[in-house]
């Protein structure tokens, strides 16, 4: 007796489709004559392996992450130039989260061409890069968390030839867009600003014209493209068994989401992340000092201290991530020593008793603590020097990489506390 037998083959796959956008956001001023044009914002997708290949599409409608690229790009602009006069069209000034933001950045455009007058420095490019980490509908609101990295580009005004410096500031953002007469605004911008502490003095109106703004910046003088050269840093340990080049190469690797960041924009993860519940400055400064594989290797203490966990998430003592302990901890430890305290002209300024401003006295590996209604309310690392010696810094919350050290701090209350680690 034959048997009839019959194999049906059935066959599901899902095709998983990778989509990864990334948005660059550029401000440029020709730093040369004979430089190209401005170089406009890149969008990059990676499309469908399965579809048609066809991605032109006429008319395309312009999803939010596309308009909060080009509402960065002119903000970025605006940054650079000191015309605030476009930034109104892109924030819903009808409610009032909407204003703020729209205030919240004048203030800052502001601020920053106040702050690059008085240092005689010239901003050439600003850009930023956006990485768009959630997104959530709600209701006629389109929500992103993101991550924004910034570049600054600037040179000395009297410097001929002028030598192209570079920092890097990265700030976490919540940001709501609502579509208002068929364009995407921004209905609502929270983050943590690396100027809040500056920008107090300034208010958020717009000039009705253009008096008192930048023109744009033709530059007739070569301008060199090159690394500033830093300080040798000694690779001889201190008294503490300080290791001062280590500590700015494990500075520079995990300073979060600035540009120049080592670590593909990653903390630390052995490290818990107080970023949102108080801020993690102080426990990276302490990472930076105390690391024992490849920070600075400082010696611990009884007050100042960190448990490690096998799975991530360490955590210190008080002393490791407060800032008014850690500071109190270095100088009466002896692992630190005070170079000197003071407002901004203080410590930036010679004088007929001391040529030397203090802040030059300042070494690679040393920390800048900033000080604000009498506590100690940030640290940084001092992680290299720009074309003209002044000193730059990392740090976390926000996330810093060389930047000048001062930048941020304008309020003229502040006071900053130079230490010296021994």
């Amino acid at each position: 007796m034959n048997r009839k037998s019959s194999f049906i083959l059935s066959l599901t796959s899902t095709i998983l489709i990778l989509i990864n956008i990334s948005f660059n956001s550029n401000a440029q001023v020709n730093p040369n004559e004979n430089n190209k044009a401005e170089k406009k914002p890149q969008i990059e997708k990676r499309e469908n392996e399965q579809g048609n290949g066809d991605s032109t599409q006429e008319n395309k409608e312009e999803i939010p992450q596309e308009a909060l690229l080009r509402i960065y790009t002119e903000r970025n602009k605006a940054l650079v130039s000191g015309d605030m006069t476009k930034l109104k069209e892109f924030f819903d000034t009808h409610q009032k989260t909407g204003l703020w933001a729209l205030e919240h950045e004048v203030k800052r455009v502001k601020y920053l061409n106040y702050w690059a007058k008085e240092r005689g420095i010239e901003f050439t490019n600003i850009q930023s890069e956006i990485r768009v980490k959630r997104t959530t509908n709600r209701g006629d609101k389109f929500v992103m968390a993101l991550e924004e990295s910034y570049k600054f580009d600037y040179i000395y005004s009297e410097d001929d030839p002028a030598v192209l410096n570079s920092f890097g500031v990265g700030i976490r953002h919540g940001v709501s867009m609502v579509k208002r007469g068929g364009k995407w605004i921004v209905f609502n911008d929270w983050y943590t600003d690396c100027f809040e502490d500056a920008i107090a003095g300034f208010t958020g109106d717009i000039p009705q014209n253009k008096t008192g703004f930048n023109e744009p910046i033709t530059i007739k003088k070569t301008v060199k493209s090159v690394i500033p050269k830093t300080e040798v840093i000694s690779n001889i340990r201190g008294s503490w068994g300080y290791n001062r080049e280590k500590a700015v190469q494990y500075a520079d690797k995990y300073c979060g989401s600035a540009w120049g960041n080592g670590n593909n924009y990653k903390y630390n993860k052995i490290y818990r992340d107080f970023t949102g519940i108080g801020g993690d400055c102080t426990n990276f400064i302490s990472q930076v000092l105390g690391d024992k594989k490849e920070g600075g290797g400082l010696r611990y203490g009884g007050g100042w201290h960190c448990e490690y966990n096998k799975y991530g998430g360490s955590q210190g003592s008080r002393a490791w991530v407060n800032a008014d302990g850690l500071r109190d901890y270095l100088i009466y430890s002896g692992r630190g020593s005070l170079i000197k305290k003071g407002v901004y002209k203080e410590l930036a300024v010679g004088n007929e008793n001391n040529t030397v401003p203090a802040v030059n006295r300042l070494q690679l590996g040393d920390l800048v603590a900033y000080q604000k209604k009498g506590d100690i309310d940030h640290f940084a690392v001092v992680t290299g020097r720009d074309s003209r010696g002044y000193p730059l810094v990392n740090s976390h919350t926000t996330d810093r990489y060389h930047v000048p050290w001062d930048l941020g701090w304008g309020d003229k209350w502040i006071k900053f506390h130079l230490i010296h680690i021994n």
